[in-house]
């Protein structure tokens, strides 16, 4: 192979200017004011620095003739480039900071490049490491692969990039796993950055399209926004500015980002095509999205808008004032929809990013070109000018290409096409033939294969059925059931247990619903009352809840019954292969390898792509004295998951240097992952080893659970003494970020509770892990009973205050638990804008105050903590003050948020109500001017709908006291014009300023 079609992969170093994360917040998680509601058990990570520093950052680089792709696995696994070399130009939108914002579900979230989300939108990883590994291929391509395991449902991900030595495009292969005995909830979106200007066109081949509050469905591209059932705007996310009323009737083409007024977030609905792309004329550049729609049934377009609300937002993430869309694809229709991974499931697909030159924009693509369609009129009016244009993502040779309508050919062309030469002509059709017929366009390469095939169809399509708003009460036990489900879709657990038991209530005999309860219990480690769910599911006529009741007999030890229920599956059951899995564990544990190596076989019989069962066939081979069998099914899970720690942990035990080098990488880069692989022991029965992995992660990490895992495999081991000392390291170290959320690690604290009941510590822990999973009573009680043994550490009383304040409604009591968290560290962030919350709610204006000034003494102020002290300031009545700060500092935008505007114009409205009352009215007019300006240092751009009416109101009433009565009628016409519906709160200002124009009306002043 010559040295240019050689494709390469290499490490390398990045330098980028970073507004770095200060640290993490302190508070465990019980529900995130980001978007979602459950992350437990990571952090936020909400203060970010406002001055950059460089950093350097770890680059993994493929590169063929055509393309270099850039990755930064330190940033979550962000493709931070793709170049094409061809055109000599960036293909995604390429951002030359790293400036973190408030707008991912941790906080922390970064603009740029192609971004992988799962197992919700901006994945939790979004700011950290995440694994990787490179590889050059035996065809002579090479690829990158980059991943890791989630800490809320315990799934793996993994994305694997590959670049061909003859194929312009990029092959992006997508691989989620369930390694876990539990069902976890995800879903899956790909985001790509494109720079945004007013030649950027969206290319989608799609009929109907809806948005977040899904009132109604829309056409697509072009819709009247007024069509949308229900509502008055373009649906989307909550405080969004509606768009202007008199644009509501006007046809909007959404296909050009010049169009976007304001945000918009548009997804496909029944989406049946299997490409998408975007196209910047500007530059004559673009790039195709490919995969099948039966694995990425979701198509979206994002846009900030072209409003100064959205410019503006944008600065919170580049220094450069550069602008930004994103075209993004996902497993799931919405970004809304959920769905649960099984044990053992696998989900996998590939899709392809095609770079695109020189062809004046895109119609549609394949997997291996790109095409342009293009009719417009001749100036005959029997003829149209078609022009055709392919760029292909390989060279085609002497290709083909077809276009026909029903059958019957109108061009046929031969031309050599390649990456390097796009194929473009220009050529007359005859209009009476195109008539409204179909058109097929073909593309063949010089051997005759199709490269690609599209008919565009050119008629309107069906309407779809309304969709009802989900928002009655139920009133069957069906009904309760499938709110339940949804609940569970939208992650609103609470909701979903009471849906669940409700159903129960109607109808004792629902099995499902009794299954869909006893999973959720199951994972609050509520083991008692899962049996008993499940026992009903199984005997209302479900088996597969034959595998959680042996589950459940497994976490507790009761080894027989475990394997009846296991046993108890039949094998057209989905759960079977788990239930094997489950049966093979158990030969391991009574060193039956043999057997075990039976069960594992017949579990991948069934699914070949369980992975788990493929490690544990490793593992059993190995006891076995089977080495060479053993490497030979573990260098094969590999193959497929390069990632997998498991394979390389025992791979690295056959002696296999390599890996346990590749190994200690990788645990590197998630702390966590010690745990995870030392419970991947504990459940297969294997506590030596997972002895041995928690003493190697105990020599560099001092981490409660760490001990705690391990007293209790002594305690199972027989070594009480042993088990003791490990108790004792728990006890010596810090509560600081001790999140248990494995169920390996509560049996373990109901261990060393049993030991030793006044492990204060342990009770912390537990109570953490329960309320966060909604059983918040049993919680407030191992907090309150921990209380005595920490006293002195803030985090336990933020939490009592909270419990407190949201699950009791006792207010006193959780602004005392507050004001202690406060003494024991003035540094917790949180807890000032709770105690505010709690004083302002009670009327306790003098606390305010003195919090007031404890937060001004304060040396570094988180973003949202700055905020909060204008807030107070201006709801003290300080707005001289708080205008002071709000003019001479600059504050980083918060998305599409205009609240912090609305607190601007709050503090000149006191200011100017003051000046008025001293007859002041010229000052106080100014005051009205600035409030309806959006100064730049403030972080809010101006929306593309304005909410002024109140201010024009006052100002008018300002100009009416000197008598001048032109510009007082223009003040109140300029608030009447606004449109705000009844309800709205500046409805009562409009509604004022129609009765002032009316009033002067009746005195002939209509003209001035």
């Amino acid at each position: 192979m010559a040295k240019k079609d050689l494709v390469t992969v290499s490490e390398g170093t990045i330098q980028l200017p970073t507004y770095a994360i200060k640290g993490e917040n302190p508070n465990p998680v019980f529900r995130s004011q980001y978007g979602v509601a459950h992350i437990y058990p990571y952090t936020l990570l909400d203060d970010i620095a406002a001055q950059p520093v460089e950093r350097t950052y770890r680059t993994l680089v493929l590169e063929n003739r055509y393309l270099r792709v850039t990755v930064i696995p330190d940033l979550g696994g962000r493709i931070y480039s793709v170049y094409d070399k061809l055109s000599e130009c960036e293909v995604f939108y390429k951002n030359s900071v790293v400036k973190f914002s408030p707008l991912a579900i941790r906080g922390a979230f970064f603009s740029g490049g192609v971004e992988f989300s799962f197992p919700v939108a901006h994945a939790p990883t979004t700011a950290d490491r995440v694994n990787w590994d490179i590889r050059q291929n035996p065809d002579g391509s090479a690829s990158i692969s980059f991943g890791g395991l989630e800490h809320i449902s315990r799934l793996r991900w993994m994305i694997t990039l590959t670049l061909y030595p003859d194929r312009c495009a990029l092959a992006q292969d997508v691989y989620l796993y369930n390694p876990y005995s539990i069902p976890g909830r995800y879903h899956y979106w790909t985001n790509a950055s494109v720079e945004a200007d007013d030649s950027l066109e969206f290319i989608y081949p799609l009929r109907r399209v809806r948005s977040y509050e899904f009132a109604g469905t829309a056409s697509w591209p072009i819709a009247r926004l007024d069509l949308v059932l229900n509502d008055p705007g373009l649906p989307g996310m909550e405080g969004v500015p509606m768009w202007p009323a008199d644009r509501m009737r006007q046809p909007v083409n959404f296909r050009w980002q010049k169009n976007m007024l304001a945000q918009v977030s548009i997804f496909g609905r029944d989406v049946a095509w299997d490409f998408f792309g975007a196209w910047r004329h500007s530059v004559n550049h673009g790039y195709a999205h490919f995969a099948e729609h039966r694995n990425v049934a979701g198509m979206k377009l994002w846009s900030w808008g072209n409003a100064g609300v959205g410019v503006v937002n944008q600065t919170a993430l580049t220094d450069d004032g550069s602008l930004y869309a994103e075209t993004q694809c996902g497993a799931m229709e919405t970004q809304l929809d959920f769905s649960f991974l099984q044990p053992g499931e696998t989900r996998s697909w590939r899709e392809w990013w095609l770079p695109m030159r020189q062809i004046g924009g895109l119609s549609c693509a394949s997997a291996e070109a790109g095409a342009r369609l293009h009719l417009s009129p001749s100036g005959n009016d029997s003829e149209l000018e078609c022009t055709l244009a392919v760029c292909p993502a390989r060279a085609l040779g002497k290709a083909r290409l077809e276009l026909s309508a029903e059958g019957v050919v109108l061009l046929s062309e031969t031309a050599a096409m390649s990456p390097e030469k796009p194929w473009l002509a220009k050529r007359r059709l005859s209009a009476v033939e195109l008539k409204d017929k179909p058109i097929r366009l073909v593309v063949f390469d010089e051997g005759g294969q199709t490269v690609l095939d599209y008919t565009f169809d050119r008629q309107p399509s069906p309407p779809l059925p309304d969709e009802p708003r989900q928002g009655g009460t139920p009133t069957t036990a069906e009904e309760y059931y499938q709110a339940g489900l949804r609940y569970e879709n939208f992650d609103n657990r609470e909701q979903a247990l009471a849906a669940y038991r409700r159903a129960i209530q109607l109808n004792p005999r629902h099995a499902q619903a009794h299954f869909r309860l006893g999973l959720m219990l199951l994972r609050a480690a509520d083991f008692a009352a899962a049996e008993s769910a499940f026992r009903r599911a199984r005997l209302y006529g479900l088996p597969d809840a034959n595998y959680y009741l042996g589950l459940l007999a497994l976490l507790q030890e009761r080894l027989p019954t475990a394997s009846r229920f296991f046993a108890a599956l039949p094998a057209d059951s989905s759960h079977y292969p788990a239930s094997q899995v489950g049966l093979g564990v158990l030969a391991l544990r009574k060193r039956q390898y043999q057997a075990a190596c039976e069960q594992f076989q017949q579990a991948l019989q069934k699914n070949s792509g369980y992975i788990t069962a493929a490690v544990l066939l490793g593992v059993a081979l190995s006891r076995l004295g089977q080495g060479e069998k053993a490497r030979r099914e573990l260098h094969a899970v590999l193959d497929q998951d390069p990632l997998n720690h498991a394979a390389l942990h025992e791979l690295s035990r056959l002696g296999e240097q390599e890996c346990k080098s590749k190994l200690e990488r990788l645990l590197a880069d998630d702390r966590q992952y010690w745990l995870d692989l030392a419970c991947f022991y504990i459940g297969a029965g294997l506590l030596p080893e997972a002895l041995e992995l928690l003493r190697a992660a105990s020599q560099t990490w001092s981490y409660p659970m760490i001990s705690y895992l391990a007293a209790w495999i002594e305690l199972k081991l027989g070594r009480a003494g042993n088990a003791q000392a490990w108790l004792e390291t728990a006890a010596t170290c810090s509560p600081d970020y001790c999140f248990p959320s494995r169920l390996e690690e509560v049996v373990a604290l109901r261990a060393a509770l049993e030991r030793n009941p006044k492990d204060f510590k342990a009770r912390y822990y537990l109570g953490n892990f329960l309320y966060a999973r909604q059983r918040f009573a049993e919680a407030i009680q191992l907090w309150q009973e921990a209380l005595p043994g920490l006293q002195d550490y803030d985090v336990i009383h933020r939490n009592l205050g909270l419990a407190a304040w949201q699950r009791e409604q006792d207010l006193p009591k959780a602004i005392a638990y507050f004001e202690k968290a406060l003494v024991l560290n003035p540094r917790n962030q949180d807890v000032y804008i709770h105690l505010d919350d709690l004083y302002k709610s009670q009327g306790l204006t003098e606390k305010r105050r003195e919090l007031l000034q404890k937060i001004t003494a304060l040396e570094e102020l988180r973003e949202d903590v700055r905020k909060r002290r204008i807030l107070m300031l201006v709801d003290l009545g300080e707005y001289e003050e708080a205008l002071q700060i709000m003019q001479t500092q600059t504050f980083v935008p918060l998305e599409m948020d205009q609240s912090f505007h609305d607190l601007f114009v709050r503090a000149l409205m006191q200011r100017a109500e003051a000046r008025l009352a001293r007859g002041q009215a010229e000052e106080a007019i100014a005051d009205y001017k600035l409030a309806l300006t959006y100064p730049p240092n403030l972080g809010v751009g101006e929306p593309t709908t304005l909410n002024q009416a109140h201010i024009y109101y006052h100002m008018g009433l300002a100009y009416e006291q000197m008598g001048r009565f032109a510009e007082a009628l223009a003040a109140w016409r300029s608030a009447a014009s606004e449109h705000h519906p009844h309800g709205h709160p500046l409805f009562e200002f409009v509604q004022m300023a129609l009765d002032k124009l009316g009033r002067y009306s009746e005195l002939g002043m209509d003209a001035i």
